[in-house]
């Protein structure tokens, strides 16, 4: 991806930046980053533990990392210091009154991102960056490279997914990558570890195809969502209503899954029939679903599902999807009644002729 390459480029120059900070919720880029930068910053593995320090912000003082910062490297052209869990030490410190406002050649961090040690890579790992107008947040934005992680979007995992797979000497299918986001989400650090038994599954094979995903991830082609969604799309009653069935008795855990990919499903008609009604094509309507390459192909699909719903019929299956949900909050509910119930409410009219 574009943000990391650039990272690896400065890490690798023959002077990278001296102080770091990633943050956001997409914690495995920062892992894998991280983990790379001990590599690139001190090649030399023979000193590598010399030179490398990982502290952890609930078990250590910013003193104490400022005081390994300023020391020179050991045999080696710099050193890397790396503060997981910085938001502990960093928000310590008070954000206002006067202490805060003394100057900064007072401030002994401040005084670092000054004049930083040009030997020493200071990276500080942390999952949510503090307001930008209060001390040491808005020092560091200035003075430090600053580099969020936010949660990717679907399109965005799956062009993850494909490069990802690459790396591992293989291709991905189109199919298999929907496939993969709709069954683990947007979180990488479950995608790589199915992607790497995915690969040790497909042996001698180059492709990982939809139905690799479906007998190593435990989604199952005949009872998977999309099925469901294709048959509700189509106003077929009983196939959805058996491919709902069969879900719910997977595990109790499907009934959240089915109300975040129902509510899905409903958007996306939504933004299609809204669309399609503006005469835009299916290109796109296939950008304003975030479908791009191959899958791309199910815009066609989605207007068509599109065509089958009224305004009205919409708002109605909306609603039904939120009353639904609301009632699992409550008393002990019966689960394979409700979605019965709440699938006769979602299906476009053509279900009922």
């Amino acid at each position: 991806m574009v943000v990391q390459d650039t990272i690896l480029k400065d890490w690798k120059s023959a002077k990278p930046h001296p102080v770091w900070v990633l943050h956001g919720e997409e914690e495995f880029l920062r892992d894998e980053l991280i983990h790379q930068a001990a590599l690139i910053i001190v090649p030399d593995e023979a000193t590598r533990s010399f030179n490398v320090d990982i502290l952890y912000g609930p078990e250590t003082t910013l003193d104490q990392v400022l005081t390994i910062a300023r020391s020179y490297p050991m045999m080696a052209e710099r050193r890397l210091v790396i503060v997981r869990e910085a938001e502990r030490i960093l928000r310590a410190r008070p954000a206002g009154g006067a202490k805060s406002r003394k100057k900064t050649t007072d401030d002994p961090f401040l005084l670092y991102l000054e004049q930083p040690n040009p030997d020493c890579v200071l990276l500080f790992d942390l999952e949510k960056f503090g307001a930008r107008n209060q001390s040491p947040f808005k020092e560091l934005a200035e003075r430090a490279k600053v580099i969020e992680f936010p949660v990717l979007k679907e399109a965005e995992v799956s062009d993850w997914l494909r490069a990802r797979a690459k790396s591992l000497g293989r291709t991905l299918a189109t199919d298999a990558a929907r496939l993969l986001i709709a069954y683990l989400g947007t979180g990488l650090r479950n995608h790589a570890n199915e992607l790497e038994k995915l690969s040790i599954y497909c042996d001698d094979r180059n492709e990982i195809t939809a139905k690799d995903v479906e007998r190593v991830v435990g989604a199952s082609r005949e009872n998977n969502v999309f099925d469901l969604t294709k048959a509700i799309g189509a106003g077929n009653k009983a196939p959805a209503a058996a491919i709902l069935l069969r879900l719910l008795d997977q595990s109790k855990d499907q009934r959240q899954f089915l109300f975040v990919m129902l509510l899905r499903f409903l958007e996306q008609i939504t933004i299609a029939r809204e669309l399609a009604a503006k005469g835009e094509n299916e290109r796109a309507i296939a950008e304003a679903l975030e479908l791009r390459g191959g899958a791309a192909y199910f815009a066609k699909e989605i207007v068509q599902q599109a065509r089958r719903y009224t305004r009205d019929r919409l708002d109605s299956a909306l609603a039904a999807l939120i009353q639904a949900e609301a009632q699992t909050r409550g008393r002990h509910t019966n689960d394979e009644l409700l979605m019965e119930m709440l699938l006769l409410n979602i299906m476009p009219a053509a279900a009922a002729v």
